[in-house]
């Protein structure tokens, strides 16, 4: 597919609009929902197989079905870090299985981790990598 001009629609990993806003179409966001602390264990896994850029991180609370037990029955309040980042589909699988060993999710009540496609996203792209994606994008046609 190619950036379209003004008007016209894009198909492929992004296109223009009228504005000159560039408009990226094959991103996914992979989330990791993990115990407290682990929140630079998955930045740094994600940094390792290349995948570390639109990453964002916080802290939040909730309940799940062991803080509603507690000890004595009496709910607990559960803190969690959550990270999120953007991948392209060709990164998609393997950040998504990284992440999730790095987490160590494979043992009960260490988080969860979900894949949410998106749309479009846009952010500012310098002049020199649109000229690299439009360079890579005339290779594969």
């Amino acid at each position: 597919c190619r950036r379209a001009g003004a008007g016209e629609s894009g198909c492929g990993d992004y296109y223009m609009s009228a504005q000159d806003i560039t408009y990226l179409t094959d991103v996914y966001m992979i989330t990791c929902v993990v115990e407290v602390g682990h929140r630079d264990d998955i930045l740094k896994a994600a940094r390792d197989v290349g995948a570390i850029s639109g990453a964002i991180s916080h802290s939040a609370r909730g309940i799940g079905a062991r803080e509603r037990l507690g000890i004595w029955g009496v709910a607990v309040e559960a803190g969690r870090d959550v990270v999120s980042i953007l991948v392209s589909s060709e990164q998609r699988d393997l950040v998504y299985d990284t992440l999730y060993r790095a987490a160590g999710m494979d043992v009960t009540g260490k988080g969860y981790i979900y894949i949410t496609p998106l749309e479009k996203v846009s952010t500012y792209i310098p002049e020199s990598m649109q000229a690299r994606l439009d360079k890579h994008e005339g290779q594969d046609q």
